[in-house]
């Protein structure tokens, strides 16, 4: 067996979110108002500063007192931990010295238009306190890429599986069992092709995915944002604004930043869906992202041309917070656009639920089915800093050298 490696450059295009499920409230990091720096503590160095200090009982009243002025109604009135610390004679720079890494917001980022404390979500980050993308983060993006782009090579199998998923696009809970079902099977047919475990199909000894590993995705850069949540929407509300800012915050790693990963590869098993070279997985990664870009820029792309121009380098959308559109098959399964938007609303409504206040009846949570008429969904992720704005998630990945190295 020979096994192909090539080293890749990740340059972050946009700012992205890779989550590690951790969120931080009010009283698990520090805002610097004078720096506009969120600051991550070392929890080990935090620990200890409060045992040497003799705060450790003082931080656990804080703590309690915090969460339920977060808990209440109306704007946060509580004491920030910055304050807190510095009310008990800490000076800024011994509260700097804790910092595992700091992230760059503004004051609206941290304290929202209510002026309150909000929650944070977590970059994914080495122990040193750099920012990473997990390699699954990226294989998986690579292995939605390699079954569109069978899919696209096949369109008479396509269609097959086509037919099985419209007959389950039902706007209500009880597809959705039946459409996860589905789309296993066809994930199982195209890549489990290996017969290692010729009894067992599913095994995923028998997935040609075996044969790509890729790496995680690291940096030296420390530094990160925080950036708010924004959805560009198809729809205008009362006061004709299109695009709506949700109180969802996420840490992220800047745009410009670059990040090193590497793919090693034993394209005898990838070789059965016809991906051959890194080149074919990195093209198939591009020509999907490019494809789901495509068909936002036709219903965005009059009043926002400048972010789909700075769309048309990017190679694949990565992290969190980048739509439907970047992790689904179904714009390769539907025959045509129209298609595709009625299967998607049908889907989310089904999967997206909220009770109603007024009935106390669960029904969709957004209407997909009765407003997206364009685009589905209806609406362009987006993330903002200051005067930028970009479309969250675009990156370029480039080759690190001409040739791939052979590994024995």
């Amino acid at each position: 067996m020979k096994l192909k490696h090539m080293d890749y450059e990740i340059t972050c295009i946009a700012p992205i979110h890779i989550g590690n499920g951790t969120v931080y409230r009010a009283y698990e990091y520090l805002y610097d108002d004078t720096r506009h720096q969120v600051v991550f503590l070392n929890e080990a160095k935090w620990i200890v500063f409060l045992a040497e200090h003799g705060l450790m009982d003082a931080f656990a009243a804080y703590v309690g007192e915090t969460a339920k002025a977060l808990g209440a109604r109306g704007n946060f009135t509580g004491q920030y931990i910055w304050e807190w610390l510095r009310g008990k004679g800490v000076s800024s720079d011994a509260i700097r010295r804790l910092a595992l890494r700091t992230a760059k917001a503004s004051p609206r980022a941290i304290m929202g238009k209510k002026n309150h404390l909000n929650d944070v979500a977590v970059q994914a980050a080495l122990a040193d306190g750099r920012p990473y993308i997990p390699g699954s983060s990226i294989k998986g993006a690579m292995r939605t890429a390699i079954l569109w782009r069978y899919l696209c090579d096949h369109p008479e199998q396509a269609r097959r599986y086509w037919n099985g998923m419209r007959g389950l696009a039902r706007a209500d809970r009880n597809s959705r069992h039946a459409q996860q079902m589905q789309v296993g099977r066809m994930e199982q047919d195209i890549l489990h092709v290996l017969q290692a475990n010729a009894k067992k199909s599913s095994d995923a000894v028998n997935s040609v995915m075996r044969g790509l590993r890729v790496s995680d995705a690291v940096t030296e850069a420390r530094g990160t944002i925080i950036l708010q949540k924004i959805d560009e929407s198809m729809q205008r509300d009362r006061f004709n604004h299109s695009e709506k800012e949700l109180p969802l915050f996420r840490e992220c790693i800047p745009a410009g930043t670059k990040l090193c990963f590497s793919m090693t590869a034993d394209f005898s098993m990838l070789a059965k869906i016809g991906v051959t070279s890194f080149a074919d997985i990195i093209d198939a990664l591009r020509a999907y992202t490019q494809d789901a870009l495509r068909w936002q820029e036709s219903a965005f792309g009059k009043k926002d041309a400048y972010l789909f121009r700075e769309a048309d380098a990017a190679d694949a959308l990565l992290g969190g917070g980048t739509g439907f559109l970047s992790k689904t098959l179904v714009r390769a399964l539907a025959q045509d656009e129209r298609q595709a938007r009625e299967f998607i609303t049908h889907f989310l409504d089904a999967n997206f639920r909220a009770k109603d206040r007024r009935t106390h009846v669960y029904g969709p949570a957004h209407d997909h089915v009765r407003l997206d008429h364009v685009i589905a969904p209806r609406t362009l992720k987006l993330a903002k800093e200051g005067q930028e704005t970009w479309i969250l998630g675009l990156c370029q990945i480039q080759e690190f050298q001409n040739a791939a190295d052979e590994v024995k």
